[in-house]
């Protein structure tokens, strides 16, 4: 009985290592096969990451394949079909074909450029991963989908447009493209992930669309060039770290909508030198701007003190705190606040009552001067049109409405 047992266990261990072994099907011109019912998938020459690299060059994937009197139609390249293939230089689809999947181009350091065919939707996590000399990619609009570091460690990629048909950038998708300086975020895109573009150090703007709700965790964590961001008033929540490190950011301006500052949202930016926080807000993490020597001026257009703890602001001795009218008495006396050096009082600039300070706040300030709004006066919140304070509504408040717009 134990004998049997130990010849059917070792007859199931040979099968399945039989499998493991060898993972193609057949070898038809160069290219090898799985076969499932009518379809083919390209595949790899051996089982795991040390497989044996079985393309190199210029490689062509048939439509069909025909073995054994059996005709395939070739409809995915298939998980690790190409991984450490470093003298792969191209490799032509047909329409067939929809789906990369995981880790399908890993390493192949021989790409230097790819155009993702048009009919491909799925590319998988890993797909492209450390292929270090690819220097441009083409997403097509049919692709819908992008697993989590498709394009991690691409170090020489400058560029990147994500197309219309993408919702969300999955987690560490861009993380270590050191080279990318250009990065287009189509408006259809709603969160971005965590560490989606982690030390991407060469990336000196981004502009995050409208309708994006979500940052994620160190998702810009460690872009040292990044010495601009413009955030959308769709966003709720700035995740842990999510600019930590940015260090050539100078100024801050968080939009009016945003709920949470994750934990070291923008710690250990050393240049950064003034921050505003609007109404909005209702959490501000640890050590959101911690390690921000430079920060001398948070203007909070809030009027309730958010309870912090200390770490928050590391630098706040020696910074100016910018409160609404009215509200200096309340910070003066609320535990980590009071410590600012100085409290200054500023006027609710928000005139045309829309949750936001922008130029649309000066035209309805003119507007107010004018006697424009004359018949149609709720349109507007004539005490917040009084910025200066002088009891006046002249334009001298829209010379001071430049200023708090400006930051200046």
């Amino acid at each position: 009985m134990k004998q049997t047992f130990f010849a059917l266990s070792l007859t199931l261990f040979l099968c399945v290592f039989a499998k493991e072994a060898s993972a193609y099907d057949a070898q038809v011109g160069g290219i090898y096969y799985i076969f499932s019912g009518s379809e083919a998938t390209v595949t790899y020459l051996l089982n795991g990451t040390n497989n044996t690299p079985a393309y190199s060059g210029d490689v062509v994937i048939p439509e069909t394949v025909t073995h054994n009197g059996t005709t395939y139609k070739v409809t995915a390249i298939g998980h690790w079909a190409f991984q450490y293939c470093s003298n792969l230089t191209s490799v032509t689809l047909p329409t067939s074909v929809t789906s990369f999947g995981n880790y399908a181009f890993y390493h192949c350091t021989g790409l230097t450029s790819y155009e993702i065919p048009d009919h491909i939707t799925t590319v998988g996590m890993y797909a492209f991963s450390e292929c270090s000399n690819l220097t441009s990619i083409d997403i097509p609009t049919s692709v819908t989908s992008i697993g989590v570091y498709a394009f991690q460690n691409c170090t020489s990629l400058a560029a990147v447009t994500i197309p219309s048909s993408i919702t969300a950038i999955s987690n560490y998708t861009f993380t270590g493209c050191s080279s990318l300086t250009d990065v287009f975020i189509p408006k259809t895109v709603t969160t971005i992930g965590i560490k989606a573009f982690e030390k991407c150090t060469s990336l000196p703007a981004i502009t995050i669309p409208d309708g994006v709700t979500a940052i994620g965790n160190d998702a810009f964590n460690g872009c040292s060039s990044l010495m601009s961001i413009s955030l959308p008033g769709s966003l709720k929540t700035l995740g842990d770290r999510a600019f930590s490190q940015c260090g050539s950011l100078t100024t801050v301006t968080i939009p009016y909508g945003v709920e949470t500052i994750g934990s070291g949202a923008f710690s250990l930016g050393t240049n950064l030198t003034e921050v505003f926080i609007p109404r909005s807000v209702t959490s501000i993490g640890t050590a959101a701007f911690g390690a921000c020597n430079k920060l001398t001026k948070v203007t909070v257009d809030i009027e309730q003190p958010l309870a912090i703890t200390q770490y928050v602001f590391s630098n706040r001795k020696n910074a100016t705190l910018y409160v609404p009218r009215g509200c200096k008495a309340a910070y003066a006396e609320a535990e980590v606040w009071k410590e600012f050096k100085f409290i200054v009082e500023i006027a609710n600039a928000d005139v045309n009552k829309d949750g936001l300070i922008n130029i649309g706040d000066v035209t309805a300030l003119i507007d107010i001067i004018l006697g424009k709004d004359a018949t149609e006066p709720y349109l507007y919140d004539h005490d917040c049109a009084d910025i200066n304070g002088d009891s006046l509504i002249t334009i001298a408040d829209v010379t001071a409405l430049i200023d708090i717009i400006l930051g200046r």
